[in-house]
């Protein structure tokens, strides 16, 4: 069955409404009609199995039958900073990167960026975003809707990571009076000692569930911005021999996070 997200709390027996692109999709690219089964989400792990009703010019109702139970996120919230890239490359690494299970993204503006960053073009790049992230979780059946900010300087996300103020739109009331245990690194190619397994591994064992990864853009974090990150306890690992792309790098670091925790979850 095909997901969509609305913005409503769910409960049983609701009748929600399916409208906009959403319904386009729904209406004309999958080719869904009266009376066929699909599934709603809030966002905020609420997912239902819902009966499509009449099929209107601009919108459709549907009505709630039984909730899902079974949630498809991983064993650890991933905030995802990863620098701005040029064209499609950034667009394909947002969708991965929903896919592989990352809770947040915060795309930064580093020292090495390229990408044209005006008022009027980051508005329409974030509006451009945001849909992939969308369509990404739809693919996908995420349980949350993943959040995606506009871009902001680099240390200026790193100053926010430190105040705490690193909640999401998905966070929940209680969470937010509450300080929550993370470890934050940044994926360095020229790093030799610490890898990304390390890291993990020491996530596991002080029951970290908030992971925090930084990836550079074209041509890397300069040295001088990888040792600010480091006097800010964001430790350099590396994932290997070999020489990633930033897009390549930024997916496998969330593909692996995620794994290792599912792994570590069903060892356990």
């Amino acid at each position: 069955m095909h997901r969509f997200f609305v913005q409503s709390k769910l409960n049983n027996n609701m009748t929600v409404r399916i409208e906009g692109d959403d319904y386009q999709h729904l209406k004309n690219s999958l080719r869904i009609r009266t009376g066929e089964l699909i599934e709603i989400c809030d966002g905020c792990n609420n997912t239902f199995i819902a009966s499509v009703g009449n099929l209107n010019k601009n919108y459709c109702e549907a009505v709630l039958q039984e909730r899902i139970p079974l949630s498809n996120e991983p064993g650890c919230k991933i905030t995802l900073y990863p620098a701005v890239l040029k064209g499609d490359r950034f667009e394909s690494m947002i969708q991965k990167c929903v896919e592989g299970g990352v809770y947040a993204v915060k795309p930064v503006i580093t020292s090495n960026t390229i990408v044209d960053i005006s008022s009027e073009n980051a508005v329409k790049k974030h509006k451009r975003w945001s849909r992939v992230c969308k369509l990404a979780c739809m693919q996908s059946k995420r349980d949350i809707l993943v959040n995606i900010d506009k871009p902001v300087k680099l240390f200026d996300a790193v100053m926010c990571l430190q105040s705490g103020n690193n909640l999401n739109n998905n966070d929940s009331k209680k969470e937010s009076k509450r300080y929550r245990k993370e470890i934050s690194f940044v994926c360095h190619e020229a790093e030799e000692e610490h890898s990304i397994d390390a890291i993990l591994e020491k996530a596991f064992g002080e029951k970290v569930e908030n992971i925090n990864i930084f990836i550079g853009p074209e041509g890397g974090f300069s040295e001088q911005e990888i040792e600010k990150l480091n006097e800010y306890g964001i430790l350099s690992v590396h994932m290997g021999k070999r020489i990633l792309r930033a897009d390549t790098a930024a997916y496998s670091a969330v593909f692996y996070t995620a794994m290792r925790y599912e792994l570590n979850r069903v060892n356990q």
